[in-house]
């Protein structure tokens, strides 16, 4: 079955599928590195270190071995690790990219980030909406995406929409990124050649930023606030 049916006041159905344009390795990093309760502290390290890693970087190999790289580099009194030079093998081994010192409100801490390729970090801002375009359907044609195609399909209903949620570390280029994330984003100006089992497109981030954009053959690209800011609080 399709994630959702909605129908519309005229009594049509559609169905919904959610799918997710996310780095699950990098997310899966992120969050085995972060997502503890206190800061990584090493008491025997100076501290103050940022770095980056590799998104294939193991979890457990960087607890047991970076505090002992890091403590190496402190005590030849190096503050950002030099990948040509020769200490930097055990680095690569264990997937890191960057090591930067610098300074620190809490002594011995380690402050851990993933390395994006370039092409999803930066890049230049784009005049139109037209990247979205194109992202959108390769995306959805992907073969990672044929679950998604298949229960859409199988629904047997004329409105199909596939709802695209684009996370902190999606598999998105930057200019697309860049547009999620601007209040002020420029529409699509072309339509996307979408699968023939999807006839209505969303997409929009997890961030607290932006707005999301729709597109359907008779309305064509449109935006969408992401959040109902009338709707009442937790605490009304």
């Amino acid at each position: 079955m399709h994630d959702l049916t909605f129908r519309h006041e005229d009594g049509r159905t559609a169905a919904v599928e959610i799918t997710a344009a996310a780095d699950g390795e990098s997310i899966a990093l992120w969050k085995l590195m972060n997502n503890r309760d206190e800061r990584w502290i090493e008491r025997d390290l100076v501290g103050g270190w940022a770095v980056g890693l590799l998104p294939s970087a193991r979890a457990k190999d960087l607890r047991r071995t970076l505090p002992g790289l890091l403590r190496d580099l402190e005590q030849r009194g190096i503050t950002a690790l030099d990948l040509d030079l020769a200490e930097s093998a055990s680095a690569e081994r264990l997937g890191v990219v960057s090591a930067r010192q610098s300074g620190t409100s809490f002594p011995g801490s380690i402050y851990i980030t993933i390395d994006l390729p370039a092409e999803r970090s930066g890049g230049v801002v784009p005049s139109t909406g037209d990247c979205l375009s194109s992202w959108v359907a390769d995306f959805l044609s992907e073969d990672g995406q044929s679950d998604v195609l298949a229960k859409l399909g199988r629904s047997g209903l004329e409105e199909r929409h596939a709802f695209v949620l684009l996370p902190g570390f999606a598999v998105a280029p930057f200019a697309v990124i860049d547009l999620l994330l601007r209040d002020d984003a420029p529409l699509p100006t072309v339509d996307p050649i979408l699968p023939s089992e999807v006839t209505h497109v969303w997409v929009a981030s997890t961030w607290s930023s932006g707005c999301g954009f729709r597109w359907s053959a008779a309305e064509r690209w449109d935006s969408f606030r992401k959040f109902d800011e009338s709707a009442p609080s937790a605490s009304s």
